[in-house]
């Protein structure tokens, strides 16, 4: 037996052996604090093939990330007096995509190009007044979300500086076929800069000082150039990323609602994953629910009665399958209204959160985005005395589905799901889609079989696409998330055709499961599980034992969600 298994087998032997409800009671939730502050830094001067450039480095909260802001400058003289003036727009870029991002701010240098008789009087003590940030309006209500601003009077240095400062590329858009040309990054140093290889859909080209894309016509979906500078008579290199999104069109109204699985979660609002620890204080309450400790929430614990949503509804952070989507097509005008532990009948009419997706369809969103269908039913699968024994009995001589069909009778899930369904419909022209659910095995199902949670998640997934074509097809399209490999064997639910055992044992591929649950068929399985992924992190988060898909299980989701068309 391998040394790492080893190790993980005496992990899990001493957490099996310790309660989990006691070390969940003694953990507290991580704080998520209020949204950072926009902050100017220091400016510089820059020099590039098209003349002199100011350089204004500010740091924006990451609400901010793709969003056109309102910037203003004066540049004055040793007298006060305001020799130019400009009021500019931008579209932040905020460099490389991280997943999920962490980040409470990043930097943006901001570039205000001077006519040569501004560029002439350097030398001659100006200085610069700056105005940066405002409201942020998510969803252009008139009602700002989030509101920051600074103002500073920063003096000019006579000629760049040579510290390494270099102008952002602001996000881009392009329809699909368009070319783009835009400056390369001034600096205040002289650099030549190269595109550095990797894989992009588009052709990127550097000429005359400028970045040149040609946006292929097919590809729909965000593309990363990511360029290298190296500073001329020294050997110092700096990089940057450019991030273009080509799409039809821009500017689509999204709007997300359902369970936890839209959620998101498991992962806080500024990005940091829940751990086993915050459990308890976590999960959904039993009656009424606040959206403790999912994406798109501010809620840290589940003993408040209010939905508390982040200031731009989880879209900066990157976690949810929703926002991931949103983010991949440059769209901000996006809220997740999801709110975890909730379930059909909470927003179909007469429920308790209807008045939430009433405000949807008065907004006529272009997309609605869900995820729902497994409250009440998965609950009572898994912890109803009368199911587990269903399960057990089940293991034995047969008729698992048939445990299922009835729980799903008792919940009235098709009822409930068809009168949501039913209500958008009718009330928006947007194009709804559903996502169905993925397949994770908890570490904590001890009365089932991966086999039988396999089955239980196919049979929820088939009622969703089922009501979904009773009411309308066409308006309502169901997305199937990628199979979720186990990593033992889970036919005739899956078939298993790949194998990592010496044996040959065969099993439905390297599992993607978490940690917990990985560590757990291993032991019950040690001669044919296939432990994985084979690249990155585990699909499923494993701080609720192995339930909700990580933001890496969220990015496979968000893969199979068509982009938009208009």
């Amino acid at each position: 037996m391998r040394t790492s298994t080893i190790k993980r087998l005496a992990v899990l032997a001493v957490a099996l052996a310790m309660p989990m409800f006691a070390t969940a009671a003694a953990a507290k939730p991580l704080p998520v604090g209020p949204p950072a502050k926009v902050e100017i830094g220091r400016a510089g001067i820059g020099a590039a093939t098209n003349g002199i450039s100011l350089l204004l480095p500010i740091r924006y909260p990451i609400q901010y990330a793709g969003r056109v802001v309102e910037w203003r400058v004066r540049l004055l003289p040793a007298d006060a007096s305001t020799l130019h003036a400009w009021v500019l727009h931008e579209r932040l870029g905020s460099g490389q995509v991280r997943l999920p991002d962490r980040r409470r701010r990043f930097a943006f240098v901001h570039r205000v190009g001077l006519p040569p008789e501004l560029a002439s009087r350097l030398g001659s003590g100006l200085s610069v007044r700056v105005f940066a940030g405002g409201p942020l309006d998510v969803n252009g209500d008139g009602v700002p979300e989030m509101t920051s601003r600074d103002s500073v009077l920063r003096s000019l240095p006579k000629a760049p500086r040579g510290q390494g400062l270099c102008s952002s590329i602001p996000r881009l858009n392009a329809r699909p076929g368009a070319r783009l040309s835009v400056p390369l990054p001034a600096c205040d140093s002289q650099v030549r800069w190269h595109v550095r290889r990797g894989r992009t859909h588009g052709a990127v080209t550097i000429r005359h000082g400028r970045l040149i894309y040609r946006a292929p016509r097919r590809f729909r979906g965000r593309e990363t150039i990511q360029l290298s500078s190296q500073a001329v008579g020294r050997g110092a290199t700096s990089s940057a990323a450019l991030v273009v999104t080509v799409a039809p069109t821009t500017g689509a109204v999204v709007r997300a609602i359902g369970d936890s699985v839209t959620a998101g979660f498991g992962y806080y609002s500024n990005g940091t994953p829940m751990t086993i620890g915050h459990l308890l204080e976590c999960r959904p309450a039993e009656k009424e629910f606040d959206d403790a400790c999912s994406s798109n929430s501010l809620n840290t614990t589940s003993k408040g009665t209010k939905v508390e949503y982040a200031p731009d509804y989880g879209l900066s952070n990157n976690v949810s399958w929703a926002a991931q989507w949103a983010n991949e097509h440059a769209i901000t005008d996006y809220e997740n209204l999801a709110i975890s532990g909730s379930e059909p009948a909470d927003w179909a009419p007469g429920g308790e959160f209807h008045a939430t997706t009433a405000q949807i369809e008065s907004e006529d969103p272009d997309y609605v985005l869900m995820t729902m269908g497994a409250n009440p039913l998965l609950s009572e699968m898994l912890f109803g005395i009368d199911r587990m024994g269903c399960a057990i009995y089940a293991q034995i001589f047969g008729g698992y589905s048939e445990c299922i069909e009835e729980a799903s009778a008792e919940v009235h899930l098709q009822e409930h799901l068809k009168a949501l369904y039913a209500d958008l419909v009718k009330h928006t022209d947007a194009t709804i889609y559903l996502m169905q659910y993925h397949l994770s095995v908890p570490s904590t199902a001890l009365a089932y079989s991966a086999t039988q949670i396999a089955e239980m998640g196919k049979l929820l997934n088939r009622e969703i696409e089922k009501v979904a074509g009773e009411v309308n097809l066409q308006r309502l399209q169901v997305v199937t998330p990628p199979h979720f490999n186990v990593g033992i064997d889970v036919s005739p639910v899956y078939p298993s055709r790949f194998s990592c055992s010496s044996l040959g044992y065969k099993v439905d591929g390297p599992s993607v499961q978490s940690t917990p649950t990985q560590d757990e068929l291993e032991i019950l399985h040690p001669l044919s599980f296939c432990e994985g992924p084979p690249v990155g992190p585990p699909w499923v988060i494993g701080g609720d034992t192995g339930i909700h898909p990580s933001a890496a299980g969220y990015t496979q989701m968000a893969s199979q969600v068509p982009p938009p068309t208009s």
